[in-house]
């Protein structure tokens, strides 16, 4: 049986990218095994960098953020990050907008908050269960009629003809360049790495994983991406409530001064779409 040639590279088909190829280590003569898949090594942790910083490079240009404002930003990041490591207290913004997710969420769920027929019902903005009673409970600190004109100005909520304020939708979705959300998205990483960290950590017991679960779907059309986003965001509503009620049993009171150790959890949902079309526009440019 002839002898296999460790050294040659096999012709790689026309417009095949080189993640399709076999990757080799550098400093081997040997082609990647099926077991190497198993094992990083340096070179393949280097990769996984870059290709973080490449979706954090590309993202900050839709931001308006050009390379020079990035890698100014990337430098402060590398000589802050050992004295002060990033760390979900920070994210001021992002907790208040939470908040005011909790805010709708409870105006949605709450029977002192519905109408006859179990939907949200106008609320007058001061009194006994009126939209003060909402903001006071998860915004102590600010205004209720501050919030009221925040949520009126994000569309989150509108003023009817007797004054009243109703709600327009479940979700707190702000501009999308808005502080709000812009300290949303170094939490989200966050939290996602720190699950990340954590699993690869693990004993690999399933009561030491955090859950880490997703699904893809290819050659879906994309006249199916509205229903798809229905679909999704119907489900993420049902798992998020009752995660809500099920921790809504076992959470500490805030003013329980107890010895118990606390952390802070929770559960991210979100659907992404890359159209093929999209992504081979983008190759070609």
């Amino acid at each position: 049986m002839a002898q296999r040639q460790p050294t040659r590279r096999r012709a790689r088909p026309s417009g095949a990218s080189s993640d399709s190829s076999p990757q080799r280590t550098r400093g081997s003569d040997r082609s990647r095994r099926p077991q190497d898949l198993l094992r990083a090594d340096f070179d393949d942790r280097v990769r996984m960098l870059e290709q973080i910083f490449r979706v954090i490079f590309e993202f900050a240009q839709d931001f308006d953020l050009n390379t020079q404002s990035a890698r100014r930003a990337f430098q402060r990041a590398a000589r802050s990050v050992v004295k002060s490591p990033y760390r979900l207290s920070e994210a001021v913004r992002y907790q208040t907008l939470h908040h005011i997710a909790e805010i709708l969420d409870a105006w949605y769920r709450e029977p002192a908050f519905l109408n006859e027929n179990g939907d949200p019902r106008a609320l007058p903005l001061a009194g006994l269960k009126s939209f003060s009673t909402l903001a006071r409970r998860f915004l102590p600190g600010f205004n209720p009629r501050d919030i009221a004109d925040i949520l009126i100005t994000e569309r989150l909520i509108q003023r009817d003809s007797h004054g009243d304020v109703f709600p327009v939708r479940r979700s707190a979705r702000f501009a999308a360049k808005s502080t709000l959300m812009m300290e949303r998205v170094p939490a989200l990483l966050h939290a996602l790495f720190s699950t990340l960290r954590h699993n690869a950590r693990s004993t690999g017991r399933p009561p030491n994983m955090r859950c880490e679960r997703g699904t893809m779907i290819d050659r879906l059309p994309v006249e199916q991406i509205p229903e798809f986003n229905e679909y999704v965001r119907k489900l993420a509503y049902t798992l998020l409530n009752q995660t809500d009620g099920w921790a809504s049993q076992r959470q500490a009171p805030e003013s329980l001064n107890s010895r118990r150790r606390l952390a802070r959890v929770g559960v991210e949902v979100f659907a992404y779409v890359e159209a093929e079309n999209a992504r081979r526009r983008r190759k070609s440019s």
